[in-house]
């Protein structure tokens, strides 16, 4: 064991574990950095847009952490169209072996984003990064988590996309969270407070057509897209959040 884990355990250990609480849980998202009066393309017309997803879990009761997140599912809205498999891309497995993405074309680099964490005793990690790679065949996103202090973090989550058939949401984006980020150090479980992504506005050119990393190809009569998070936390806790961004045709 590191000095730096066996302080956070010795730190986890001293401190008074509360019952668990409710957890709040945060969700924001939004295209094109905006929550309303976004234009959509058409099927046959797709457009291009960025795509920003904040998350984080709190607690109001001062003292108490927020549950551990184990894993994230995030649904999104019907009209919008992944397509990740005509971009250059990157295998979990070699950024996992890497501990890096300086292997990885920097045309399959799709967007980045920041977290932070907090764990029993007063810790906080608030320097970590995201490096967002599009995974083989753009079938998942890697989402790569680097920090330095308190600990060393170097971990990759693969986020697994798959389409559904909803008239609600298109895509369901599975983001199981790794143990070592759960619990970076023996006994040590992590609240993840904040953790934001953002997907840049990407194109790529294929027989003389434009094509975008993501696109929206309709706007529903409701003019509203509406988005998902399940969240499930590692005390057996589950919470479910929505948001919504206007759209206009």
């Amino acid at each position: 064991m590191t000095t730096t884990a066996a302080v956070l355990t010795v730190a986890a250990l001293g401190v008074p574990q509360a019952a668990p609480a409710a957890p709040v849980q945060d969700f924001e998202a939004r295209i094109d950095s905006r929550s309303t009066n976004v234009t959509a393309g058409s099927e046959r017309n797709p457009r291009t847009h960025s795509l920003r997803i904040t998350t984080g879990t709190r607690e109001t009761t001062a003292g108490v952490l927020p549950p551990t997140t184990s894993r994230a599912q995030i649904y999104f809205p019907r009209g919008a169209k992944f397509n990740g498999r005509y971009f250059r891309d990157c295998s979990s497995s070699r950024i996992s072996a890497a501990k890096s993405t300086d292997d990885c074309a920097g045309a399959s680099v799709v967007g980045g984003g920041k977290a932070a964490g907090d764990a029993p005793g007063g810790i906080t990690q608030n320097d970590l990064e995201i490096t967002a790679v599009n995974g083989v065949d753009g079938t998942y996103v890697n989402l790569f988590v680097e920090g330095a202090s308190p600990l060393r973090i170097q971990s990759n989550i693969k986020a697994t996309l798959r389409a559904l058939k909803s008239s609600t949401y298109s895509y369901r984006l599975d983001v199981p969270i790794p143990q070592n980020l759960q619990e970076p150090a023996p006994g040590v479980r992590v609240a993840i407070t904040n953790f934001e992504v953002a997907i840049n506005k990407r194109t790529v050119t294929r027989r003389g057509d434009r094509i975008g990393y993501i696109e929206s190809t309709s706007c529903p009569s409701s003019r509203t897209w509406r988005f998902k998070g399940v969240f499930q936390y590692a005390d057996g806790q589950r919470a479910t959040v929505t948001d919504t961004v206007r759209c206009r045709r």
